[in-house]
C-alpha cells in the first residue's frame, strides 16, 4: 500500500470516527441533556436555552450558531479549521434533530442527577472519539482560539470562561440556582472523559523524541502546537553520534497532533510518551486546565 492510500485510508477512517462521535455526543444531548435542561457549556448550552424558550430545533441552532463561528475561524486561522470541523458541526447537528424531530425518541431519564452524570459520560466519550479522529465540533473552541489570539489568554482559561458564561445563562434564563450546579458538575464530568478517552487517566504526558531532524521537528511543534520544547545534549552511544533529544509536555489532545508531525518528519525517529503525574510551570498550572488544548 502506498503512502497516499495510507493517508486517504487514514482520513476515511477518522470522518467515521467524527460521525460515530457525533451520533454519541447527539444521544447525550437529546436523550439525556437538552430534555433536563442540563448542558456542559458551548453552543449546545445556547442551543437549550433557545429549544426551551422558543421551542427552536436543538440541532438546527446549534448548526446556525457553529457556521458563522466556523467561517470567522477559518478566516482568522486558516485551514486548520477545515472540513472535518465542518463535517463534525453538521453530524452532530443532524444527529439531533434525527433522534428528536423525526425518529421522536423520549429521553432516557428525568432525573436532573442521572441526566447529568450519564449525559456528561457520554458527551465526553463522543468529543474523544471525534478528537481521535483529528476533528472538532467547533463552537467554544473557536471562540476560545480567538481569545487565546487576540487577548492572550491561555486555551484552558478561555474554555473555561466561556463555558461558565453560558451555563449561568441558562440558570438565569431558567431561574434555577440548582441548573447552574448540574451543568457544572456534567463540565467537569465530560472533560475528564474526554482526556480519558483520549490517552487514559492523565491529562498530561511527557514525550521525548530522538530523531537526526530533530531541529524542524522542534519548530513545527512550538509554531503548530503552541507548546514549548526542549532540546538536551546527547550521543547515540552506538552511533557516537552527538545530537539533540528533545522533551516536551503537553496535554492529551496534542499528543496525536505532534506524533503526526514526527512521522512526516522523521518515520524513523523514537518517541516515548510516559504519564506526567505532578506539573507545575511556565505553560501549566498545577494541574492542567482538562479543556486546554
Amino acid at each position: 500500500m502506498t503512502e497516499k492510500e495510507l493517508i486517504k485510508k487514514k482520513n476515511v477512517g477518522d470522518y467515521f470516527m467524527i460521525v460515530l462521535g457525533s451520533a454519541i455526543m447527539a444521544a447525550a444531548l437529546m436523550f439525556f441533556l437538552i430534555p433536563n435542561k442540563v448542558s456542559a457549556g458551548g453552543v449546545s448550552g445556547l442551543a437549550t436555552i433557545l429549544y426551551h424558550l422558543l421551542g427552536l430545533p436543538a440541532g438546527m441552532t446549534m448548526l446556525a450558531l457553529n457556521i458563522p463561528l466556523f467561517l470567522i475561524g477559518v478566516k482568522i486561522f486558516g485551514r486548520k479549521f477545515g472540513m472535518k470541523t465542518l463535517w463534525g458541526i453538521i453530524c452532530i447537528s443532524l444527529f439531533s434533530d434525527l433522534f428528536d424531530l423525526v425518529l421522536k425518541l423520549p429521553p432516557a431519564t428525568d432525573d436532573h442527577l442521572l441526566a447529568t452524570v450519564y449525559g456528561g459520560v457520554l458527551l465526553g466519550v463522543g468529543l474523544g472519539v471525534i478528537m481521535k479522529g483529528r476533528g472538532t465540533t467547533g463552537g467554544s473552541d473557536i471562540i476560545a482560539r480567538i481569545l487565546n489570539k487576540y487577548f492572550h489568554t491561555s486555551l484552558g482559561t478561555s474554555f473555561m470562561l466561556i463555558d461558565t458564561v453560558i451555563i449561568v445563562v441558562m440558570g438565569i434564563a431558567f431561574a434555577d440556582v440548582d441548573l447552574i450546579l448540574f451543568c457544572l458538575i456534567s463540565l467537569a464530568i465530560s472533560s475528564k472523559i474526554v482526556d480519558m478517552v483520549m490517552e487514559g487517566l492523565t491529562s498530561e504526558r511527557a514525550l521525548t523524541i530522538i530523531s537526526e531532524k530533530w531541529e524542524i521537528i522542534a519548530k513545527r511543534i512550538i509554531s503548530e502546537v503552541n507548546r514549548g520544547v526542549t532540546g538536551l545534549d546527547s550521543t547515540g552511544m552506538y552511533t557516537d553520534i552527538r545530537k539533540k533529544t528533545l522533551y516536551c509536555v503537553v496535554v492529551t489532545r496534542q499528543i496525536e497532533e505532534i506524533r503526526r508531525i514526527v512521522k512526516q518528519e522523521d518515520p524513523r525517529a523514537f518517541v516515548t510518551v510516559s504519564n506526567v503525574s505532578i506539573l507545575q510551570g511556565e505553560g501549566f498550572r498545577e494541574r492542567t486546565v482538562l479543556n486546554e488544548e
